[in-house]
């Protein structure tokens, strides 16, 4: 089960996959060597569920989901933010993919049930209801990346990318 865990997230860092399973499993595409940490989504999984429910758990029921939000998304343009989502049948665990001395890592953001995300702690105290995961790391992260993307949601972003591109022609 570790094996199929590890795999799944390594599937969305390794490769870019916006969606993949665990059929990849047989696939020589993924460097078994590489080492990722993966304890956060373990103890998320272990207080999830049962010992007897990990077992039976089948790899076509966990998924990982890649998101990439930026700037020039659209219909709506987002703040930058990489996240992964690992979707199961008891919940989504959205993770924060980063280097952690080196090797990839991931920190816990929420848990997500339908299009309601919450705490990971206790899944009590919830953000909000958000249809993408994009728009929940704009309004929980948004206001301190405004700083840094100052014209990322206005139409400024956009008149800057026209003139670039007129001006090279």
């Amino acid at each position: 089960m570790n094996f199929i865990l590890l795999f799944l997230m390594s599937c969305a860092v390794f490769l870019g996959a916006s969606t993949c399973t665990a059929r990849e499993l047989a696939s020589d595409q993924v460097e078994r060597g590489q080492a990722v940490h993966a304890e956060s989504l373990a103890t998320w999984l272990e207080r999830k569920f049962s010992q007897a429910e990990l077992e039976r758990l089948r790899p076509a029921e966990v998924k990982v989901e890649s998101h990439a939000c930026g700037c020039y998304d659209e219909p709506k343009k987002h703040f930058p933010y990489l996240i992964v989502v690992v979707r199961t049948p008891k919940g989504d665990l959205v993770l924060r993919p980063e280097l952690q001395e080196g090797a990839p890592g991931f920190t816990p953001l929420a848990v997500r049930s339908g299009r309601q995300y919450c705490e990971v702690e206790n899944e009590v105290n919830c953000y909000g209801s958000f249809a993408d995961p994009c728009d929940f790391t704009d309004a929980r992260f948004g206001p301190h990346l405004a700083a840094y993307f100052p014209t990322c949601k206005s139409d400024d972003s956009q008149t800057v990318v026209i003139q670039q591109h007129e001006v090279s022609h």
